[in-house]
């Protein structure tokens, strides 16, 4: 389904409008959510040496094995797995929930609550007296991160231009490297500034400090002009708003416009996901698998790193220090270079591009340390460059670029729903292995699982090529052409000449 010629004229001036500073406005208040995600998510992994200690909830107390799938584990390993996936099995439910409200009620309406919650009850986990308290608030936590995602997403996609769409989109997403190795230096200066009983509660409760302003400017933000327009059929808001972001740079027009377009897609709702279903399926089972492998290894970094000699010493403190400069190490070496490379090339090379290449990296980089563990184990410098390869290709691709997908392969009013079906699997298969990856490493040996990681990240490379199609430098009216049944033999530009001859009409 095509704008009409009504729509697209209101909308040319903010496709047309280049790289603006309302456009960076906008990038920073979307991404200091994501900031704030990514700290919340990566401290753990500072912070969990201590909450095992007696400084904590004393894990390490913790004796016997209780019975999971077939297979005894130690129990201590069931009560770790789920402190550190916790959040992400809460963001499965708040994408799916914030994604589907943000399609109803407008981006706009909903736009700061889930920042609010992931505060409130950042705060409250840090003053948690137990780990099942820490699990629950945890939780709820991750609610809010996952509502983050598509709405943040969204509004990003729908204010941008088209040329420099996947862009600033992208920098949205990139916010995490800064959150990632704010995490590890927090980290690391909470256990030299305050007593190490109180050091994890700072840890946890900083990451609540930078959001709570951009609660405030998200308040202040417009409705998105494409809800504005093709949702709600309101032309005059949808000008005001786009003026507001080109700096007076819109068409005139009628403020009680109507788009029939607006209305039949409004009507066509449930209709509409399953015409996009083939995108649906392909850009949710790829985040999927790549959120697996990234959040399951990421997390567990400390864990990594102690299994391979480095990180753990008879003293805590030095533990904590060694797991916060590997962190650290690992971010700003590989993860953090990673999202600003794809920064760079996402509106040169295309997303699809990215993606694939992202996961044949992966996917070599995982056989490697699978096959050669052993020996890989004994050599830290060799091991975290594998490893760091890993991270840096998953970065420059498929974490970005599943990011991005669901916000241009969609039209505005099942966008942010999609986004959301897609972020809210993508953080179960996260929670999932990350719930599970201590446990499969005492089945399968760590060798094992990043033999099982290479071959998921083959199966992404395939439903890549199978249900993406390219969507560089279009306008998110031709990127959202309804698909073709012909989906996989797609080439880089396909239904350009429909769409711009839908606009010629």
């Amino acid at each position: 389904m095509t704008a009409s010629n009504k729509d697209n004229g209101v909308l040319e001036p903010l496709n047309d409008s280049g790289f603006k500073v309302g456009h960076v406005k906008t990038m920073f208040v979307a991404g200091m959510g994501f900031f704030t995600d990514a700290y919340l998510l990566f401290v753990l992994t500072v912070a969990s040496p201590i909450l095992a200690s007696s400084y904590g909830f004393n894990l390490v107390s913790i004796t016997g094995n209780s019975l999971l799938f077939g297979y005894s584990v130690p129990t201590v390993e069931i009560i770790e797995g789920a402190i550190s996936s916790a959040v992400l099995f809460g963001a499965f439910v708040g994408a799916l929930i914030f994604g589907h409200i943000s399609d109803r009620w407008g981006r706009k309406k909903v736009y700061g609550l889930e920042l609010a919650i992931m505060i409130v009850f950042t705060l409250i986990s840090a003053l948690s007296v137990n780990y099942v308290m820490m699990i629950i608030t945890r939780f709820i936590v991750g609610i809010g991160v996952g509502g983050d995602y598509p709405i943040s997403s969204t509004i990003m996609s729908e204010y941008s231009s088209s040329k420099h769409r996947g862009k600033l989109v992208s920098m949205v997403f990139a916010m995490q490297g800064f959150g990632l190795v704010s995490g590890a230096l927090v980290g690391l200066a909470s256990i030299y500034i305050l007593p190490m009983g109180y050091s994890w509660r700072l840890m946890l409760a900083f990451g609540a400090l930078p959001a709570i302003y951009v609660v405030y400017l998200r308040r202040k933000l417009m409705e998105t002009p494409r809800f504005s327009l093709q949702v709600e059929g309101n032309r005059g808001k949808a000008e005001q708003a786009i003026d507001k972001i080109t700096r007076g740079v819109s068409s005139s027009g009628n403020a009680a416009a109507t788009s029939a377009v607006a209305r039949l897609q409004t009507k066509d709702y449930m209709k509409a996901l399953r015409k996009y279903l083939i995108f649906v399926l392909g850009t949710t089972i790829s985040w999927f698998i790549f959120d697996m492998a990234f959040y399951g290894t990421t997390l567990n970094n400390g864990f990594i790193l102690s299994s391979i000699g480095y990180g753990s010493v008879k003293s805590l403190r030095g533990t904590i220090f060694n797991t916060a400069i590997g962190d650290t190490v690992l971010a700003g070496v590989f993860a953090l270079p990673g999202y600003w490379i794809a920064v760079g090339l996402i509106d040169k090379v295309g997303r699809r591009f990215l993606q694939i290449v992202g996961f044949a990296v992966m996917a070599i980089a995982y056989v490697v340390l699978g096959f050669e563990y052993s020996f890989l184990k004994t050599s830290l410098d060799l091991f975290i460059v594998v490893f760091g390869i890993s991270y840096l290709f998953g970065n420059i691709g498929p974490n970005t670029t599943t990011f991005i997908l669901p916000t241009e392969l969609f039209p505005t009013n099942i966008r942010s729903t999609a986004h959301g079906i897609a972020a809210s699997f993508a953080k179960l298969g996260a929670g999932i292995f990350t719930f599970l990856f201590l446990i499969l490493g005492t089945i399968l040996g760590q060798a094992g699982e990043f033999l099982l990681l290479g071959g998921m990240a083959v199966i992404g490379v395939i439903v890549t090529i199978l249900t993406i199609r390219e969507t560089k430098g279009l306008s998110l009216e031709q990127a959202s052409e309804e698909p073709s049944m012909g989906i996989w033999h797609f080439d880089e530009k396909p239904n350009v000449a429909v769409a711009q001859s839908a606009d010629k009409q």
